[in-house]
């Protein structure tokens, strides 16, 4: 068996996750680095990933509709936090949430135990989308949240039927952008993080639960990279 179908067996990730493991050289082969897929592996070889056996290396990828002041915290005993929305068997994993969004905030939060994973969003630096409603069809000022941060993209829709007005806007500067949104007035309820890059907060995840992300999310959220490995091949 070549050690791309090896690893893709042993859950070890999509196929350009592995694709990236191996350039990344972090699979090894009895304690030799390998970086090609192609490579012959037997019952009796000790294939690794970042010095863990395969067959104790499960990596979790997670999405959360967090809660209105819930903290990142991973930790199952930890009052108000993510780790106190895990089940049973999620708890045995070593997760950490890639802790951007301020607590004053709800919606998407993405969570793993890959660090690499976790590193690789800090470097690519996705913007987040962020949602905001208020009261009334109103076309308001928003001078001072235009002036607290640098968006890509702000949109306002008033809707007459439901009598509300939706802000919807792109940036990087999450915090600011949430502490400038939450001092709109009209605004209803918490300032929810709708997206990161290419990820949306599914439609179906409800507030205060969880799933695990989908193989094409994943390397959607990952995707820049590829690019810029090859590049560098």
């Amino acid at each position: 068996m070549n050690l791309e179908h090896y690893l893709t067996e042993h859950h070890q990730g999509t196929r350009r996750q592995i694709v990236r493991l191996l350039r990344q050289e972090r699979v090894t082969v009895n304690d030799a680095v390998v970086v090609t897929g192609h490579t012959t592996v037997a019952k009796t070889d000790r294939v690794c990933v970042d010095g863990l056996t395969v067959t104790g290396r499960q990596p979790q990828y997670l999405v959360f509709n967090r809660p209105l002041g819930f903290q990142d915290d991973l930790t199952p005993t930890t009052p108000r936090s993510l780790g106190g929305l895990l089940n049973d068997f999620d708890r045995q994993w070593q997760l950490t949430a890639l802790a951007d969004l301020p607590k004053e905030a709800t919606g998407l939060v993405l969570a793993s135990d890959d660090p690499h994973f976790l590193t690789d969003l800090q470097q690519i630096g996705w913007p987040s989308q962020l949602t905001a409603q208020l009261t009334g069809p109103v076309a308001p000022d928003l001078t001072a949240v235009k002036a607290a941060v640098a968006w890509q993209d702000l949109t306002v829709t008033p809707d007459a039927v439901r009598q509300t007005t939706t802000i919807v806007g792109t940036t990087k500067g999450v915090a600011a952008a949430v502490i400038a949104l939450s001092q709109l007035p009209e605004l209803i309820g918490p300032v929810i993080r709708t997206g990161v890059g290419p990820l949306a907060l599914p439609g179906d995840l409800p507030v205060g639960t969880y799933r695990g992300l989908f193989a094409p999310e994943i390397d959607a959220l990952v995707a820049p990279l590829d690019v810029t490995t090859r590049s560098e091949d």
